[in-house]
C-alpha cells in the first residue's frame, strides 16, 4: 500500500487478528493507564472479541502498519468518517506510524469530516492533527465513569476517495 522509512502500511488480512489483538491489550494497559482506572482498563482488554473484531475490521478501512516485519499498529475507519480504533505498538510512537495511520484513515471515506473518541492521553495528538473537540463524553464501564472527548476535523480541501 504506502512505504515510508521501513514501515508498510496495508489493508488487513485475517492473520493479523491474533497480533492485533495481543497489540490492542498491550497498548491499552501501558497508554491508557493515566485515563483510566485499573478496573476499566480489565475491562476494556476483557471484551477484545477476535472473531467479532475480524468481522468489523473486513467490513471497514482498516489498515495495519508493519514495521520491521512485525505489525506496530493499526487503525479501522467506519463509512461515515468515525476512526473507530488507532493503536500503536509502545515504543513506536516516535516513528510517525500514528500519524500514517490517521492521515490514511482520513482519506478512506467519502465525507469531508473526520470524528474520533479520544481519551485524555491521546487528546494532544489528535489536537496537533487539526481535530478539535465538541464535547466531553463520560462512558460508564465496569461500574466506573471515564471521560472521553468526541473530536471533530473538517477537511479543508475534501480529498477523501470513494474505494
Amino acid at each position: 500500500m504506502k512505504k515510508n522509512d521501513n514501515i508498510i502500511l496495508r489493508r488487513f488480512v485475517p492473520s493479523d487478528t491474533e497480533e492485533i489483538l495481543q497489540l490492542f491489550r498491550l497498548s491499552v494497559r501501558l497508554l491508557c493507564k493515566n485515563d483510566y482506572s485499573p478496573s476499566q482498563i480489565a475491562a476494556w482488554v476483557a471484551c477484545a472479541d477476535g472473531t467479532r473484531w475480524q468481522k468489523e475490521f473486513s467490513s471497514r478501512h482498516t489498515t495495519v502498519a508493519v514495521c520491521d516485519g512485525k505489525i506496530a499498529g493499526f487503525c479501522d475507519c467506519e463509512s461515515s468518517g468515525h476512526i473507530d480504533r488507532l493503536y500503536v505498538l509502545p515504543g513506536y510512537e516516535r516513528r510517525r506510524i500514528g500519524s500514517l495511520l490517521l492521515e490514511d484513515a482520513e482519506n478512506s471515506h467519502s465525507k469531508c469530516t473526520s470524528f474520533v473518541e479520544s481519551s485524555l492521553t491521546a487528546r494532544p495528538f489528535f489536537e496537533k492533527h487539526g481535530y478539535t473537540v465538541s464535547e466531553e463524553q463520560k462512558v460508564f464501564r465496569n461500574g466506573e465513569y471515564l471521560t472521553n472527548f468526541k473530536m471533530y476535523k473538517k477537511q479543508t480541501a475534501c480529498n477523501a476517495r470513494i474505494d
